[in-house]
Formats: C-alpha cells, structure tokens, sequence
C-alpha cells in the first residue's frame, strides 16, 4: 500500500513538472541564443564571447570572462570584440537595439539617418566602461603593440533644420542659407586614440588605413570630399610624436596599402592620372626610412617583357621583411571596334569543346579569373626580383614565414577537360627554388595538396593511387613511402563513392618535426625522411573502436599540432557510444584529462602565450556553452549558460539504435524521444536521412527556423518519435539502397511498439530529398513526405551544371555522391531506374516539395519536373519557391514560413490537425505576400477539401 502511494506520489509530481513546461511553438524561435564568436587574451587571462538570437531577430550581449577573479561583465549587444595586447582594455562594438532597428526598416530611413554601431573600451583593471565613442563603422588595434587603436567614424549627423512652426514643414528664411558644416560633415573620419590618456587626434577625408602588427606607427590614404577628385595622398602616422608625414601626393589615385609586422616597410600601387577611368596604369612602391622606390612601373621596370602589374591582390611582406611580394600578369591587347555603340555589341557566351574550363564555370569565377596574378619578390637586402610563378603556375604553396628556398607550384592544365567527369581532380606539383625562380616537375597527376615541412627540406604528400602517404624532398626530388611497411590502412575503408577514396586525414607536423598522420582509429608519427620506424602513438584505437585526433589550433601556424606544457594533446571519439574526451601524450602513454562520457566535446581554442584551453560540451539536451581550464584540465569551469530558458519547454531524448538492412549490413541510427514518452502509447514517426548521421547523436540541436529540414528538439516537443537512419551505397544502386536501410530501419522500429505504423512520413533535403522522392515510388509506407531540392531525372540532371560553382554535374553521377558508378551511355537503364519522374505513376503518398529558382546545387527545374509530373497523373504534390533563395534557404524570414508550412503539413497527414489553406486552396499570384494561407480549415467531410492519403 505503501509502495503504491509513493509510486502515485512520483507519478503526479512527474505529472505536474510536465504540466508546467510547453510544446515549443515557431513563435518561440527568436527566444534561442548562439555564441558565434569567442577570444582568448595572449595569457588567457580574459575570455570575451559574444551571444546573439540565432535568428538575429532580437538583442545579445557580450560577456567578458575574468579566469584570475572569476568575475564576469555582460554589456548589452556587444559584439566585434578586441582584447589589446597588454590584456589592460576590451574593445568592442554595440549593435542599436533590435526594435530600433527594424522600426527604421518600416520606416525606409535614409542609410545617412540610421543608427550606427557605438565604441566601447572596457578597463579590465578597473572593471568599468573607460569610455565610448558613438557612430563608429570600423576599428583596428595593433596585435602586438600597446595603448592605441584607430578608430573610423561616420560623418557627422548634421542638424536638424529649425521649423517655423508647430503645425507646418515652412523653414525659416535665414535657415536655406547653405553654412560652413566642416569637413566632419561631409565624410568618415578617423580618430587615432591613447588608451591611456583618452586623447584624440582627428584625421579627415579617409580613404584606407593599416595597422602593422607591433609598430607604433600606421599608414592611411585620403580621398578629396567629391568622388571625381583626385586622392589627396598617402601618409605615414607616428603613434608617439602624433605627427603625419605625407609619403606622396602626386598622384591620381592609391590603393592596395600593405605593411609589415614591424611597421618599417610600407607598399601601395597608384595611378598618375585619370584619363580613362577604366584602364588606370597604376604603379608600385615601396616606402622604408622615409624614402619611397619605385618597384614596378607603368613601362614594365622589373617585369617581364610584355608583361603589367597585377592589381587584384595585395602585395605582402615576408615574416622577417627580407622579400616584399607582388603579383604581375601578361598584358592582353584587346582589338575592339570602338565605332560599335553598346547596344550594337553582341551579347553571346561562346562555348567550345576544347575549354579547359566550361562558361558557367568562368562565369561564376569571373572576378578570380579577371584579378589573377602571378607571384614574384623583391628582395630588400639585395635589391633584386625573382619571378616564382609564370603563367602556367595556377597556385603557389608557400612556407608560414614565406622566406624558404623551396616552395611548390600546381597546375591542373593537363587534367582540366575531364575535371567534368572524373574525381578525385589531379594537378601536377612543381618545386620551384624562390633563390633564383626555377622550377622541376616533382609530382604528376595528384590528388590532394602536399604540405611543406617546418625545415623546408620535405613535403609530405598523399597518393590516392597508390594509398600510402609519401614524402618529396625538395632539393633532389627523391620520393619515399612512409608507409608501406605498416599494415593498416590509411585511406577510408569505409567510403561507398565510385571513385579512388580519400585518406584519414593529417594531424600536424610535432615539435620536432616528425608526421603526425592517420589510421581509421589511430594517430602514427612517421619520420619524414623514412628512416626511423613508424611509431603508433594512441595504441588502442582499433582495438577499442575509439578514433583519436590531434589538434591544429595556432591559425598563423595550422599544420603545426598543438601541445599543452609540452605535451601532445589528443581527441577521442569513441565511434561505440559517440562520446567524446581529451587526452596529453606524456611518457608516450595517453594520460586522459577529459574522461569521455556522455558529451560530444569540439570547437577547442588555446591561449597563444598561455595555458588556457576553451571548448564547447554539448548533447541532445544540453547547450553547446563555453568551457574552460586554466590548469591542465585540473579544474573543467562553465561561463556561458545562453539559453536558460529551455528549462520552460518539454524536450526529449536520444537513443542510438541498430538494426540489420534487409540485405544483412548492420546498421546505426538515432531515435528521438520526447521528455514524456510513454511506451504503451503509439507516435507517430518522421524519419530524416542524409547519408550516415549516427555520429551526430549527442549533437544539440537549436529550436530555429529551417533552412531545408526537420528539427529533432521541435518535433519531439510536439510529440513526434524521428528516427535517423545511416545509409550505406551499392555502387549503381542509390534508390535501392535508401530503400534496403531506410525501410527496413522504420520497419525495425515499427517491431518495437510504440510507433503508430499509420502515421510515418519522410523528410530529406538535396541528397536526402532525390531519396525522399525515389522512396514514394518504390513504398507506400509512408502517409506523407516531404523532399528538399530533389533531383527527379537523372537522365537530364547528369547534363545539367551545378550553378553555384559553374561545373558540370556529370562527376557527380560517375564518380561522387549520385554513385551511379558510369556516364549517362554506358549506364542508361541505372540512370533511368534511379530516377522517381519515371516512377510517379506508381506514387500514392502526398509529396511536399521545396525548390528554389536560385538553387546552385541542384538545378531548379529538378523539382519543377517532379512537380508537374505528379499533376498531371493527379498525384497530391505542393512545391514551394522561394524568390531568389539559394539550395538551404538563407533569409530568415523565408526559414520561418518553411518550418511552419512544412509542420502543417505533417501536422495535417500524421496528427489529424486542420489542413491549412495553402495546401487545400493554395495561393493565389495576386495574393503573394497579401495571403499566407496559414489558416487552417474547420476540418469536415462536408467542406470536400480532405487531401488524400496513401492507400498504404
């Protein structure tokens, strides 16, 4: 009796914490917060984050984190955050209030008129705001020195015009004479600003400004008020005198101002007049010790013969300011008849079978292509140029410093033609010896790019041909293979595309120089030279199905590993139970400091002079917050808590699942829950599928508008079961083998009780969504679906291009994810029996539809042809457009009218809720933007507007 008290005890507390929380809405979107952006002070001594609505449609906050008091400061809709170099000051801008914002959107505010980003500076000593400076567009502060930052403002605002009267717009006489506003007025601004002092110095007409990293000095160019003018000229500012040195006025105009670390080393190219806008003969300097050297010139002075000065890309200094980098192309003479007026010229893109590289993809590429230059150095010391790229040399490959003897140059040009149709893509490397610009065919027909040692001897280099990693040393061309002697494999074993696979992956060059690379499961060291014996570090990783990474986190260094007192660290990944932990290298034994349980753990960051490590812990139920250790992961602290009110929202849970295919391969999946689930009673199911997800089961999914698929936290709070199925591929098979996993994985489920086998639905984007669409056509299964941007014919989506990019989509049929394995003749029938337009007729489920006339992915007309296929065999289909939305879509607004559409429509199918106008009436062209649809309909037999279902 007891017992049973306690038990109705526990089941009407239970009963009464649900009742208090509630279903997420689409209402409720805005509610969730992000933190898309964290810095790390030199020492680690500050954390700065930044927290915002994940819809941006809202305010945020800024927090800055002290880890020596374990203090925090929040300040209202910071953001663009910089920490000075003697940790003494935060910088950071505010955003205007989200309602102010929008309310100057309803209103069309003038651009000049709207509210603009203020200035804050944050003493860190004296925990306070030191000041702020309103209307601010940009700042810099130097990396590496002390006490200033240049700030650029808007132009003044300028007064408001004193009205004659209440109740009329009449200005006084006296007020339409023009005064003297100053040149404050009229454009941006800089102030140069002493941390210390608070004093300002005001630079007017800016047009460009850079920061070296630690000098105390920075160089600007400026602009005449009117746009026809001529610049006013280019200038050098000392920090400590506060005195501006003109370098050159000369000319017409400035551009490209590129600095060095110390700041002693200035460069900028110019233009002597303006005679023709259009085609500037611009010219390149160099400034040191307030004396100015012309590099390059408009008659070719250190070019190549019939070559020009390449003006697309910066010029850069070396680390040590020994070279000084610039880019030159060869002149192209164009012979047009300039008696033709514009609407005389022909308009055509000429398409020719020999291009190395199609129009669409020239097209898209335009810019790159027009800017392309070819790299060559000057040499300070010597005062001499070396060309190290010619015009058959596409990419160079540069040491971190830029001051090696030996670099490489690549060129796909002998593999171009079949980039349409083959993968992986190839290029042929060169070493090219920068002491003097000659360069030696080093490698031929390779896949994937080489790393260059830290020493500048070896570059490592994987063969996908012959599945080893080699390394290529420099000076003599001599290859050697790494690993040949080990008897693991170091390319994926796993991957299903048609084509040669991928390796595991590289880990870094250590400390001292030697290879880190991967197995499956294991890191190796591997000498570069091949001398000593291989040496597998983590040991245990196959043995326990555990895969162990290292880490990259210096970004000025990021094919060097990262230690933590010296010692290696390492990720784990525990492919079993999907957790994830952190281990050190001490001894050559991995000593754990993040004991793996029930988090996935990523997005680490390290103190670049100091021992602080952040990093992100998340699950299913559990926010991505910001964590910390500042003593070997002694201590583990928590300082972000961004979304504390999911405690208000019933949620749910995750649980991996397994299940064997219909052809024996065993497979994993999750299953999400909701936070009440009760086993007795019957849900009804959406199943989402992209490939193999189970990886990602202690991912925490945020409540947002969808930008193409189903959310697992929003559909769970709704009482839906999802499921997740992984797929894997038969080479020419990709319909049948959605089918053989996706099937039988429902139907596995199905076995355990608690789904409602009369309400499943499908849901897929792009890939997913061809898998939806093939799926209805071969199984009645299912009461709804719902495909995102799904190819329907593959006979004509194989000829078809990839608009985003420019390429043909034929590589993806042969060689990549469409898996069919052959081209478009040698395989005709797969191509057929892969794609659902030729199987509508035997379609019964209700097809929803999303296909943007913008998609760069997959052609629009994919979802057009799906469409009027299923109307004309009178076959219940919806497709919605969205105006000038790329493949995922990216407006907010148009996300949130997905998610509510797409959750009618399962809420209609699956949940016996109301049909909503749109799909039972739909929407007028007339009505666009006027009418939404979104009402729903008094559900009735009699209104005649029930949409039919599977007959399953």
């Amino acid at each position: 009796m007891i017992k049973n008290i306690v038990t109705l005890v526990f089941f009407s507390f239970t009963t009464l914490i649900f009742a208090q929380k509630r279903s997420l809405n689409h209402e409720d979107y805005d509610l969730w917060k992000n933190i898309p952006d964290t810095k790390i002070s030199n020492s680690g001594k500050l954390i700065v984050s930044v927290i915002q609505t994940s819809t941006k449609r809202g305010n945020g906050h800024l927090e800055i984190y002290n880890t020596e008091n374990k203090k925090k400061f929040t300040f209202f809709n910071g953001y663009d955050s910089s920490i000075t170099n003697d940790e003494n000051y935060v910088i950071f801008k505010r955003k205007p209030k989200y309602e102010t914002v929008r309310k100057e959107k309803k209103k069309k505010v003038k651009k000049d008129k709207k509210t603009k980003n203020d200035l804050f500076i944050y003493d860190v000593r004296n925990n306070k705001i030191y000041d702020s400076i309103i209307r601010i567009n940009s700042y810099k502060v130097p990396e590496e020195s002390d006490g200033w930052v240049v700030i650029e403002k808007y132009k003044n605002k300028k007064p408001e015009k004193e009205k004659k009267g209440k109740d009329t717009l009449e200005i006084k006489k006296k007020d339409t004479v023009k005064t003297e506003l100053g040149k404050a007025f009229k454009q941006n601004y800089a102030l140069v600003y002493n941390l210390n002092t608070k004093e300002q110095d005001t630079i007017f007409q800016i047009k460009d400004f850079i920061l070296s990293e630690n000098g105390n000095n920075f160089y600007y160019s400026k602009k005449n008020e009117k746009k026809k003018e001529k610049d006013i000229g280019v200038f050098e500012y000392d920090i400590v005198s506060k005195s501006k040195f003109l370098i050159d006025s000369t000319r017409y105009v400035y551009d490209k101002l590129s600095v060095d670390k110390s700041g002693k080393h200035f460069s900028f190219i110019s233009a002597k007049d303006s005679t023709h806008i259009d085609s500037l003969k611009y010219e390149l300097f160099y400034y040191k010790d307030k004396r100015l050297t012309t590099i390059v010139d408009t008659l070719g002075k250190n070019l190549r013969k019939n070559w020009e000065l390449g003006i697309g890309k910066t010029s850069f200094f070396s680390e040590n300011s020994n070279r000084f980098y610039f880019y030159s192309k060869p002149k192209v003479v164009f012979h047009q008849d300039t008696t033709l007026m514009e609407d005389e010229i022909p308009q055509v893109d000429v398409w020719n079978w020999k291009d190395k590289m199609i129009q669409p993809e020239q097209d898209v590429r335009f810019e790159e292509l027009k800017n392309r230059g070819f790299m060559s150095y000057y040499d300070i010391e010597k005062k001499s140029i070396v060309h190290i790229q010619d015009e058959k040399i596409e990419d160079i490959i540069v040491d971190n410093d830029r001051e090696q003897r030996f670099v490489l140059g690549a060129t796909g040009a002998p593999y171009d033609v079949q980039r349409s149709w083959f993968l992986p893509w190839t290029r042929d490397f060169y070493v090219i010896d920068t002491y003097t610009g000659q360069k030696r065919l080093g490698l031929t027909k390779t896949a994937l790019q080489p790393f260059l040692s830290p020493n500048g001897k070896y570059a490592l280099y994987y063969d996908i041909f012959e599945k080893h990693w080699f390394s290529l040393e420099l000076s003599t061309l001599k290859k050697t293979n790494l690993t040949k002697k080990i008897k693991v494999a170091f390319y994926d074993e796993n991957d299903d595309h048609p084509m040669l696979p991928y390796m595991h992956g590289f880990g870094g060059f250590d400390i001292k120089g030697d290879v880190l690379i991967y197995d499956k499961f294991d890191v190796w060291k591997v000498d570069i030279t091949g001398k000593a014996k291989p040496t597998n570090i983590t040991v245990n990783g196959r043995q326990n199905n555990i895969e162990y990474r290292t880490l990259r986190l210096d970004s000025e260094n990021q094919n060097i590993a990262s230690f933590s007192n010296d010692h290696l660290l390492i990720t784990s990944f525990d492919m079993t139970t999907k957790s994830s932990g952190l281990y050190i290298l001490k001894d050559n034994k991995l000593v754990e400091k993040i004991k793996p349980t029930k988090f996935f753990i990523n997005r680490y960051d390290k103190a670049k002079k100091g021992e602080v490590i952040t990093f992100r812990k998340q699950n299913f139920n559990t926010f991505q917050d910001l964590h910390y250790t500042d003593n070997a992961f002694e201590n583990i602290t928590q300082i972000t808590k961004a979304n504390p009110q999911k405690e208000d929202f019933k949620w749910g849970t995750a649980e991996l699942f397994s299940w064997k295919a219909y052809d024996g391969t065993k497979l994993d999946g999750i299953i999400y829950k909701p936070e009440d689930f009760d086993p007795s009673k019957k849900y009804p199911l959406i199943t989402y599928f992209y490939e193999k997800r189970s990886d990602s089961y202690r991912t925490y999914y945020t409540p947002r508008p969808s930008a193409s698929i189903v959310n697992p936290s929003y559909l769970v709070s709704n009482d839906y079961v999802m499921f997740v199925p992984d797929i894997v591929y038969e080479d020419g098979k990709p319909g049948p083998s959605a089918y053989n996993c996706v099937v039988s994985g429902v139907e596995a489920l199905e076995k355990l009780g608690y789904v409602d086998s009369e309400n499943l639905a499908i849901q897929g984007q792009s890939w997913g969504g061809y898998q939806v669409a093939y799926l209805v056509t071969v199984t009645n299964k299912f009461k709804a679906a719902m495909a995102g941007a799904p190819v329907s014919n593959m006979t004509s989506a194989y000829g078809g291009i990839r608009w985003g990019s420019g390429l043909s989509r034929a590589f993806q049929y042969e060689r990549s994810q469409s898996r069919i394995g052959k081209n478009l003749w040698e395989g005709f029938d797969l191509y057929v029996e892969n794609s659902p337009l030729f199987g509508i007729p035997k379609i019964e489920t209700p097809l929803l539809m999303m296909h943007n006339d913008k998609d760069g992915a997959v052609p629009y007309y994919q979802g057009i042809e799906m469409f009027m296929g299923m109307r004309r065999l009178g076959k219940p289909a919806w497709l919605l457009v969205y105006n000038d939305e790329a493949h995922n879509l990216r407006k907010e607004k148009n996300r949130q009218d997905l998610s509510i559409r797409m959750m009618q429509f399962f809420d209609y199918y699956l949940q016996d809720k109301p049909a909503p106008k749109w799909m039972t009436d739909g929407v007028p062209r007339v009505d666009k933007g006027k009418n939404l649809g979104y009402e729903l309909e008094e559900k009735s037999m009699e209104t005649g507007k029930i949409i039919p279902s599977s007959n399953r």
